[in-house]
C-alpha cells in the first residue's frame, strides 16, 4: 500500500485554494451581473409603468374636453391637449435613449408604437377640431378627424399588445402591472364619432372658434354712488361727476381697436363722450376715465356706456351697461 506524502497532500491544498477562490470570485461576478441588469430592467419598466400612470390621468381630462366640446372655451381645450401631448413626449424620449439590456427591445419598440400612434392621433383630432370652429365651410375636416380617431384607437391596441406580452411572460416582468390606458374619447364607427365631434365644435354656443370678446365690465362713478333701499343709485350731493369705465377682452385673441361712447340724460342737454379703446390680449383689460361733467343735486341722471363694435365679437349683448342715479341735494 503506498501512501500519499502528508507533504505532496499539502502542496495539492495549496494550489486548490487560489482556484476555488478565482471560481468563486467570477461566480461572485457573473451573479452581480445578472443582479445589475435585472435592477436597470426593473428600474427601465418601472419608468414606463409611471409614464402610462401620467398618460391615463391626462387621458380621462381628454376624454372630459371631448364631451364638452360644444361648451368648452378653446383655452381649456388646448391646455388639456398641450399637457397630454407633454406627457406623450416624455415617453418619446425614454424611447429614443438606449434600452439597458436586449431583452427590453421588444419593450421599447411597442412602447414607442403607440406613443407615435397616440402622438399623431392626438395632434390630428386637435387639428380637425380648431379647423372645424374656425372654418366652418371646411368639408374636409370630417375626414381628418376620422384618421385621428383611427391613429389614436391603434395607440390603444398597441399599447393593449405591450401589456399582454409583458403578462405573458415573455419579456422581463415588471414589479407591478402597467395601468390601463385608453385615449380613444369614444366608441363606435368612425365616421359617425367624427360627424359628432365637427358639430359640436360648429354649434352655435361652442366657444372654440378664434374670436375676440370686448365687453363693458363694469362702470363706477366719483363720487361713488350707493345703492338705497329701492334699488336705486344715489350719487353724494355734488355738481361734478366722473365716470370710470372698464373694458375688457374675454374673447381668445387679440381684439380690434374699437370706440367706447358715454352718453350722460338727464340734465339740459345730453351729452356724449368718446374714448379709443386700443387692442387689448385675451383676458387683458383697461380703465377709461371720462372727463368731468356737471350735475345738478337733486335730479335723476342715466348714464350709458357703449361699445361701438366693428370687427369680430363673440357676444354682443355685453357690449353696454346703463345705470340711472340720482344726486342727493344735501
Amino acid at each position: 500500500m503506498i501512501l500519499d506524502p502528508p507533504r505532496r497532500r499539502r502542496a495539492l491544498g495549496r494550489l486548490l485554494w487560489p482556484i476555488l477562490i478565482v471560481l468563486v470570485a467570477i461566480l461572485g461576478l457573473v451573479v452581480s451581473a445578472v443582479g445589475e441588469e435585472r435592477r436597470l430592467e426593473l428600474a427601465y419598466l418601472g419608468e414606463i409603468r409611471a409614464q402610462a400612470a401620467d398618460i391615463s390621468t391626462t387621458a380621462v381630462a381628454f376624454h372630459d374636453v371631448a364631451l364638452r366640446l360644444s361648451e368648452v372655451d378653446r383655452t381649456e381645450f388646448l391646455a388639456v391637449i398641450e399637457a397630454l401631448k407633454s406627457e406623450l413626449g416624455e415617453g418619446m424620449a425614454l424611447v429614443e435613449g438606449e434600452v439597458p439590456t436586449e431583452s427590453l427591445t421588444p419593450v421599447r419598440a411597442l412602447y414607442r408604437q403607440a406613443l407615435l400612434a397616440w402622438e399623431t392621433g392626438v395632434t390630428g383630432y386637435a387639428a380637425a377640431v380648431l379647423t372645424a370652429a374656425d372654418d366652418p365651410g371646411n368639408l374636409t375636416v370630417v375626414d381628418r378627424m376620422a384618421a385621428a380617431l383611427a391613429e389614436i384607437r391603434a395607440g390603444d391596441q398597441l399599447y393593449l399588445d405591450l401589456v399582454a406580452a409583458l403578462q405573458a411572460g415573455d419579456l422581463p416582468e415588471p414589479v407591478a402591472p402597467l395601468p390601463e390606458v385608453v385615449l380613444s374619447p369614444g366608441q363606435g364607427n368612425l365616421v359617425t364619432l367624427s360627424v359628432i365631434f365637427i358639430d359640436a365644435a360648429r354649434s352655435p354656443q361652442a366657444r372654440l372658434a378664434l374670436r375676440p370678446g370686448l365687453a363693458v365690465s363694469q362702470i363706477v362713478s366719483a363720487p361713488m354712488w350707493e345703492i338705497d333701499p329701492t334699488d336705486q343709485a344715489v350719487v353724494p350731493a355734488t355738481e361734478s361727476i366722473v365716470f370710470s369705465v372698464v373694458v375688457s377682452n374675454i374673447g381668445n385673441v387679440v381684439s380690434d381697436a374699437e370706440t367706447l361712447v358715454l352718453t350722460l340724460t338727464g340734465g339740459p342737454d345730453q351729452i356724449r363722450l368718446e374714448a379709443p379703446i386700443d387692442p387689448l390680449r385675451p383676458n387683458e383689460q383697461v380703465t377709461v376715465e371720462f372727463e368731468s361733467l356737471t350735475v345738478r343735486p337733486g335730479e335723476v341722471y342715466e348714464v350709458i356706456v357703449k361699445l361701438v363694435i366693428t370687427g369680430d365679437d363673440s357676444n354682443p349683448d355685453d357690449n353696454q351697461l346703463r345705470v340711472q342715479f340720482t344726486i342727493n341735494d344735501t
